[in-house]
């Protein structure tokens, strides 16, 4: 394109007042050519299109927009299958639940690190722990024993008083019958309690595991 100096731009208005009115229009019309984008897609043929707009059959294929300079302003990927949909959904869901376990683990980790200053103490703990829990187990054996030993001395009363003839009352029967409740109930407590120091031993041993693993890893990191 020629370029008008400002001398022939005064000569010009002077003789030809119109041509810097042309001059004027074709410089703005320049303006938006240059801005202007291109759309580059592929078409049913395999073909690469350029065209001021996309199709829109092929718009789910993707495509590029374009200066008119070449320069690429943005790329518009495919649009996916319903299969890829599936399977990006699912590495979403397994991304979400890696992140939310690595989050419950950090505050786990945080938690047993304020309550245990040394591995040594999940083990005092522990022990103090299920130190209690025998203690309570114990108890309960010792009620089993007197309550088996109340059901021993009732059936040998009812024996004598079978043998002499007598007529055991309902009401006997009864405390029978009370006292085989109660050790059935000290066996469910017993039951539990054992349960209970299971529990609690395979949960400090996990404890114990992760402290020792967070210890090491500090020291490491000093």
């Amino acid at each position: 394109m020629a370029v008008v100096n400002s001398t022939e731009s005064r000569v010009l208005k002077g003789r030809y007042p119109f041509v810097t009115t042309i001059v004027c229009c074709y410089l703005l019309l320049l303006s938006p050519i240059s801005n202007a984008e291109l759309y580059k897609y592929v078409n049913e043929d395999g073909v690469t299109v350029l065209d001021s707009h996309v199709p829109a059959r092929y718009v789910k294929n993707g495509y590029t927009i374009l200066r008119v300079d070449g320069r690429v302003l943005e790329v518009v990927p495919r649009a996916l299958s319903d299969e890829e949909i599936r399977i990006r959904d699912l590495n979403l869901a397994e991304e979400r639940r890696r992140n939310r376990i690595e989050r419950e683990q950090n505050i786990a980790d945080q938690n047993l690190l304020r309550i245990y200053s040394r591995p040594e103490d999940v083990i005092r703990v522990r022990d103090d722990k299920i130190a209690t829990i025998e203690f309570a187990i114990s108890t309960d054996k010792g009620r089993r024993s007197r309550l088996q030993s109340q059901k021993r001395d009732m059936q040998a009363s009812l024996a004598d008083i079978e043998r002499a003839g007598g007529v055991i009352t309902s009401e006997r029967l009864s405390q029978i019958r009370a006292i085989d409740n109660k050790m059935r109930q000290n066996e469910r407590e017993i039951a539990s309690k054992l349960d209970e120091m299971n529990t609690l031993q395979a949960s400090y041993a996990a404890d114990l595991k992760r402290v020792r693993e967070l210890y090491d890893e500090s020291i490491g990191v000093r």
